[in-house]
């Protein structure tokens, strides 16, 4: 079968640059639908694991560890100044963050939330005895989130991300948040996140767009007489 095909320049062109582009998009929705199946898995493996007590070097399991969500039981003395961390919930809630010193260790904890509109800004809140929460990873805003993102107010001490630049504690990726009331880690509910992981179905879509675009490319050289096979 002879194939006759004379492109029309223009529209070349235009195809030319747009499919590198919907097959990049595809490219880069099936490395986040990577990325985030492996963080998903990381925290079923945390929030299944048996609480963690005081006294634990957190340290060692920050490293590559699945640890996010994870329950742990702390007991401890909060020092040092405190942070307001915005954390969106519906309202202007602002979680305010302490160092605690338990156990030998230095652990950024992040105390619950108040809304500023309607309580007076909380300051210095303390660790009274045993008290339960989550172990969380912090992880930095990257991307567009990274670029979209609050400018921190330290004059204010309204913050957009925790510890920022490790400057409120150094080599520290991970925090312990707070339960409000809970002190016994093994009665904690599993805290499992609903984080969506649609990114197939984009990436699916965005190839979808390439293979529409170039049905179109052909039918519009077929029927102006620029396609044809014998």
């Amino acid at each position: 079968m002879a194939v006759r095909f004379r492109p029309l320049p223009g529209l070349t062109v235009a195809v030319l640059i747009c499919l590198p582009i919907l097959l990049g998009l595809g490219v880069w929705q099936y490395q986040r639908w990577q990325w985030k199946t492996d963080v998903l898995s990381e925290i079923d493996t945390a929030v299944s694991a048996q609480p963690l007590q005081g006294g634990v070097d957190l340290a060692s399991l920050a490293d590559g560890t699945p640890i996010d969500f994870r329950r742990i039981q702390i007991d401890g003395i909060a020092t040092g100044p405190t942070w307001h961390v915005y954390r969106p919930d519906g309202a202007i809630q602002w979680q305010p963050f302490r160092i605690v010193e338990t156990e030998g260790q230095t652990i950024l904890l992040g105390f619950p939330s108040f809304d500023d509109r309607v309580k007076e800004t909380v300051s210095g809140p303390v660790l009274d005895g045993k008290r339960a929460g989550y172990v969380r990873r912090i992880r930095p805003a990257t991307g567009f989130g990274k670029w979209l993102g609050a400018d921190n107010s330290p004059e204010t001490n309204r913050w957009f991300e925790i510890n920022p630049d490790g400057a409120w504690l150094a080599g520290s990726d991970i925090y312990i948040d707070l339960h409000p009331t809970e002190r016994d880690a093994t009665a904690l509910p599993i805290r499992r996140p609903d984080i969506a992981n649609n990114h197939v179905s984009y990436m699916l879509t965005w190839w979808s767009f390439a293979i529409i675009l170039l049905v179109i490319y052909a039918i519009l050289h077929q029927r102006a007489g620029r396609l044809s096979w014998s």
